[in-house]
């Protein structure tokens, strides 16, 4: 299957199971996400990836602790008490070799970070255990973040422009790499 994206956010959700406040704020944000979905079809006719609003996955008891969402082209927010992650059908080599896709997710990646209230976001493979396991225990993004440091030291300099090293990476692996932004306040 490879190896796809994973990107730690925090959230200002009064209540983090609220699903009506959840998919009115990524349905605000709509338009880059129909973007990615647009991107995958013309790259990949076949993709069946057709969503045309976000929705949220059927509440159910092994989710007391989550709510899952899903969207246009492939992507999806889970949502807990402290924390957030997006995670998508794109694979980290792309996202790190591919410019136009990364692009186009990264457009939508910060839009679902803004509209989520989210200052600053993660950006690693979901390979990376470690912030993976934090998530998952309900740690924060804060905790996720400090996992990453822990596991592949400083982050990269820029996601907008990935250093040819790393570039050069994808061509035999996986790039142990990873990227922390900051996200611009929402207009009001």
């Amino acid at each position: 299957m490879g190896t796809h994206i994973h990107v730690y956010l925090d959230h200002n959700l009064p209540r983090f199971d609220d699903v009506n406040e959840t998919v009115e704020r990524l349905n605000g944000v709509l338009p880059t996400a129909l973007d990615v979905r647009d991107y995958w079809r013309l790259v990949d006719p076949s993709a069946r990836r057709n969503e045309e609003v976000w929705k949220a996955e059927p509440i159910d008891a092994r989710l007391a602790d989550k709510r899952m969402f899903y969207g246009p082209g492939a992507l999806g927010l889970w949502v807990m008490k402290s924390t957030a992650k997006i995670h998508t059908g794109g694979r980290w080599r792309g996202f790190l070799s591919i410019e136009p896709l990364r692009r186009v997710h990264l457009a939508a990646f910060r839009d679902i970070a803004q509209a989520m209230g989210s200052a600053k976001m993660a950006l690693c493979a979901d390979s990376q255990d470690e912030p993976w396991d934090v998530f998952r225990a309900g740690g924060s993004q804060d905790e996720c973040i400090a996992a990453l440091r822990t596991a592949l030291g400083p982050p990269q300099p820029s996601v907008d422009s990935i250093a040819p090293d790393v570039v050069a990476q994808v061509e035999h692996g996986v790039p142990s790499v990873w990227f922390l932004e900051t996200i611009p306040a929402a207009a009001k």
